[in-house]
Formats: structure tokens, sequence, C-alpha cells
């Protein structure tokens, strides 16, 4: 059996870069109208917004305390000091700078601060509703920030001074002390040698507390500077619209690419090769382009022809050979949902088997098959119809195709889509086929629809399951395989056909259907202006002895009844026939014959 390998030597694993290059291509329009309403959302926004408005101002921060002017290393913890700019207390003399009666825990949600790396600078922003509040804003945190850090630093320095002021008082009045004992004491005593010790201690802490106090009462503060004001803005900071644009497109983009990726999951229908090997686990023989404009019998140069040229090489070498000796091959080709890729793949492969000089028989059992259009045979005398009722046999109702002299077509006919077909008259066609032909194809609807297709599936030799690009779906295929796996049919694989364009004039069938019209009785000789089924009649197979006893031999003319099966028909019991949709029932035409299946007679 043909492995899916066959179909796509380019097939990995892993996913392809064109098979996301096909998603986008199917789902293009969802990721544009996600893209357009985002964008479009992102627009609503901007205009709902309220324009606000961003002033800076640029802060110098220097250190303060003793000893700092003299160390120029000396650094001030900046985070700590965006913290201090972000506090109610700054918020409250910022206020009053304002004179506004916001309370102070809004103005610090509108105040942000930022550090520049390797930097003594601290920016403060402020954001307002108007350009004024906002300039007024940044500057009024600025300079609320520099007049708090100078009063603080104002209250420690006086604090310590102070401090340092009341040690001084306190040592001079105990250096007063000493000096009356060292006066009051005998010279050379005890007492004023201690005396003496106590007043060099009280001179150097005297001289001590002098040299901590004369810095600070020359020391100047600078907290620092407002080194760039804020500057009345000229232009809203937000909504900032490219943003939001931006933001709503990329916010669509992934909605839509979620929403396509959703709905490309939930969609069943086989669009490549790899979804049949994959979802329905039937093995791929051929994979053919995903599209094509002619329902036709194509030429033999055409792209199309050529790969099916070579899935008949690949059938020839595959299918397995007839069990009785002489009988040319049976395949089944069945469609896997409603179409007609079954018939376009059917055409041209019974073309493609044409072309090697073997005689090639095509038969159809779908009332609308497309044959009769793609081969032009629009005015043929006899069909599947006529046979079944026994009007003609199989191989008077074949007509021949024009640049094909290999292949012939038995075209639907008359039948009626209402009625089953019977299966025991079938396999006698197909019996009567196989005997002249090395090759007899069969187009059927799908199992699910007509019965006969399973029926046929279990009698012939191979039987291939074809799926149109973009309509078939997979648990159509899944439903159809099983339905063939019940009889247990030679199911060879499938074949993905292309997206087929709809048979010219089938709109205007469906408006106005017609009935067929009368069709001549058959005579002994040919009618004018149709080709003679006799004399475009290839000559008949050289066959081996068969089990009977009988041989064939070239310019026979076997009858319907040497070429049906010479065992019991199955079928239904005695009295059924089939009748086609022309067949009267009762009315002023001439009534038909039957096809009586119980009979091995020719009737007609």
């Amino acid at each position: 059996m043909p492995s899916s390998h066959l179909a796509d030597l380019s097939d990995s694993d892993g996913p392809l870069l064109t098979a996301y290059l096909g998603w986008l291509r199917r789902r293009w329009w969802i990721l544009l109208l996600a893209a357009v309403l985002g964008t479009a959302g992102g627009w609503a926004v901007s205009q709902l917004e309220n324009p606000r408005y961003t002033s800076n101002a640029s802060l110098l921060v220097r250190p303060l305390g003793a000893g700092s002017e003299a160390n120029p290393n000396a650094k001030v913890n900046l985070d700590t000091e965006a913290q201090v700019v972000r506090s109610l207390v700054v918020g409250e003399r910022a206020r009053d700078l304002m004179k506004s009666t916001t309370p102070p825990d809004e103005l610090v949600r509108s105040a942000a601060v930022t550090v520049p790396p390797n930097s003594q600078i601290l920016e403060v922003a402020y954001e307002a509703d108007s350009p004024a509040r906002a300039q007024a804003g940044s500057h009024a945190f600025a300079q609320a920030y520099l007049d708090l850090r100078r009063a603080t630093a104002q209250r420690a320095l006086e604090n310590e001074t102070t401090a340092l002021k009341q040690q001084l008082a306190d040592i001079n009045k105990q250096l007063s002390a000493v000096a009356g004992r060292i006066a009051a004491a005998p010279t050379n005593s005890v007492d004023r040698e201690r005396a003496e010790a106590d007043r060099s201690v009280l001179t150097n802490q005297l001289t001590s507390i002098n040299n901590r106090l004369s810095p600070l009462l020359s020391t100047g503060l600078d907290p620092g500077e407002i080194i760039s004001d804020a500057r009345l803005p000229t232009s809203p900071s937000s909504p900032n619209r490219t943003l939001n644009l931006a933001s709503g497109m990329g916010a669509g983009l992934l909605l839509g690419i979620v929403l396509a990726l959703a709905l490309d999951r939930l969609d069943t229908r086989v669009r490549r090769g790899r979804d049949i090997s994959d979802r329905v686990g039937l093995p791929l023989l051929l994979e053919l382009p995903s599209r094509t404009s002619e329902l036709t019998v194509l030429p033999a140069g055409h792209h199309i022809s050529r790969e099916l040229g070579r899935l008949r090489n690949v059938l020839l070498s595959t299918m397995p050979q007839p069990a009785e000796a002489g009988r040319g091959r049976q395949l089944l080709l069945c469609d896997s949902s409603a179409g007609n890729a079954a018939g376009f793949v059917a055409a041209n492969l019974a073309a493609a088997y044409a072309r090697t000089g073997q005689q090639v028989a095509l038969l159809t059992t779908k009332p609308d098959s497309a044959l009769t259009r793609m081969t032009g045979i629009t005015a043929a005398r006899h069909g599947l119809a006529d046979v079944l009722r026994r009007d003609v046999t199989a191989l008077k109702a074949l007509t021949p195709v024009a640049g094909l002299g290999q292949l012939r077509v038995l075209v639907p006919g008359d039948l009626d889509a209402d009625l089953e077909l019977p299966v025991a008259a079938l396999l006698e066609i197909l019996a009567e086929l196989s005997a002249r032909f090395d090759h007899v194809l069969v187009e059927t609807a799908q199992p699910t629809v007509a019965v006969e297709a399973q029926a046929l599936g279990r009698h012939v030799d191979a039987v291939i399951m074809v799926a149109e690009t973009g309509r078939t779906r997979s648990g159509e295929m899944a439903a159809a395989l099983r339905q063939f796996e019940q009889v247990d049919a030679p199911v060879l694989g499938a074949v993905l056909a292309p997206r087929l364009p709809a048979p010219a004039g089938a709109a205007a069938a469906v408006k106005s259907p017609t009935l067929p019209a009368a069709r001549p009785k058959p005579g002994p000789g040919p009618t004018t202006g149709v080709p003679s089924v006799e004399s475009t009649m290839v000559l008949p197979r050289l066959r081996s002895t068969n089990s009977g006893g009988t041989t064939g031999s070239p310019g026979a003319s076997p009858s319907a009844g040497s070429a049906r099966p010479t065992g019991p028909v199955t079928g239904t019991g005695n009295g059924s026939t089939y009748r086609s949709r022309a067949d009267g029932g009762g009315g002023d035409g001439p009534a038909r014959t039957g096809y009586a299946l119980d009979s091995g007679e020719d009737l007609g």
C-alpha cells in the first residue's frame, strides 16, 4: 500500500513555515479586522481621555552639615531624598506656594521624582489638567523641597550650636570654681596640685568645644538649587495618541491571533495532505495543487496530469492483480463529501491510463456527475440508466472521448437520485466491462449518501477516497472510511483534489430542472449524428481460459448475459426492478422495460 510520504516529501514532524503562512492566508481577514478594531479602540480612548500636561524641574542637591564643604567626596543619598520630595510635608509646603485648596495627598499623587544615574540631580515632574498648573506644581514641589531641606538643616545647626554654647558656659563656671580653689590652697600642697590638674582638663574641654563651635558658626547652609526651572508645556503629555493607537493595534492583533487560532482549530476542513494523515489516519497517495480553474479533462502536459500520471504508475505497481485471469482491474474513486472531486480525479486518472495505450472504461453512479461536461459527452445515446433497465448492454452504452481513443465513458443518463441503484446489476456491468477493458474506473458519491458505494467497495480491487481542498471535512472522511471498513473494502488511501469551480450551467439547472427528453428506442443500426459504438469500440482483450473453459477471441461480440457472473445474482427478491425518473408510472407514454434483479436474461 502506498505510504503518505509519496504525496509530500517536504513534510516533517514539526510545524512547517508554509503551514503558518497558509494559516495567515486563510485567516488574514480576522487579523485585519481585529487590528482595525483595536486601533479604533485606541483612538476612542484618546478622544475620551482628558488631556494632561506635565512640567519638569531639575534640582542639584548638595550635602549639608559641618565639614561637608571640606569633603568634596561627600554624597547625598538621592533615593532617600526622592522619597522626601513626595512626602506630605513637602506637599503641604507646595500647596502653600501654589495657593491651592487641593489636599496635599492629591498633590503628591500628581508629582513624580526620578534620579538620573551617576548624578546628584533630582527630576521633579508634576502633572495637571492645564499647562499653568503643571508648571506651578513642578516649581512649587522643587522649591518646597529645598525650603524644607534648608529649614531642617538650620534647625539642626541651631540645636547643635545651642548645646555647645551651654557646654561652654558650664565649663567656664567650673573653671571659675577651680581658680578659687587654686588661690586658697597653699603652695606645693596636694589640694593645689589637684585643682591645677582639674583646671587643665577643663581648659582642654573648653578648647575642644570651641573647635567644634567655630565651624558651626561659620557654616553656610546650601541645600541645593533649581538648575532647570519648570517650563510651560506646549503640548499635553497624555493621552499619548501614538501610544494608544499602537497599543490598541497590538492588543487587537493579539486578540485576532488568538481568535484565528481558535477558529482554525475548530475548523475541520481538509486543507493539506497532512490533515488527512493526521486526523483521519488514512495514507495520502497524492496531494494536488490547492486550486484549479478548469473542471475538464486536462491535457497531458498539464502539471496536474503529470501528477496523476505518477499516481497511475504507483497504482500499477501496488494494486493487486485480479483473482480471475484476464479480467481488468477495477478501481473505485469515491467522494468524501458533496462535490465533483472524485469525478475530476477519475476522469483525469482514466485519461492517464488511456495515454499508456491500455483500454479504459469510466462509469459513474452519480446522477449529477460532472463527467458529461468534463469529457464533452453531452449527447450520448445511452447511459447507465438504460443499461440498468436492460434497454442496452453496457458495452453498447459506452461513449468514446474525443482525443482519447482508448477511453470509453458510461454517463449516468437519467438516473433518479431518489432511488437506490441495484448493486447486483452494477456488479454485472463491472464484470462485463472488466472482460473487455484493462482498467475500469468507477466514480461514486460518498458512502454516507450513496449506498452502492459501500456495496461496490468490497467487490472492486481497490478503493481511493477523494477529498476536495477547503471543502471536505475530516469528520466526513472519517465517516466514509468507517463505511468502507465495515465491509472490509480494500481502501488504498486518499487523494487531495484541488478546490474545484462550480460546473458551468449548474446554477441554471438547479433553478429550472427539466425532465430528460425521450430517448429513441435502440435499433439495429447507428443513429445519424451520433458516433456508432460498434464502429469505435475497441477489440476484446485476449484472455486466458477461465474456469468454465471459454476463451475470449478478437472480434467476439459478447452479449450482456455472457459478461454477467455465473453465480446467482444477489439483491432484492422477485419482481424488484429499477426505474429511472423517466419511466412512466401509468401515464400516457409506453411503459418501459425494467431490470429484473432475479433474472438471468436480457429483456431489452
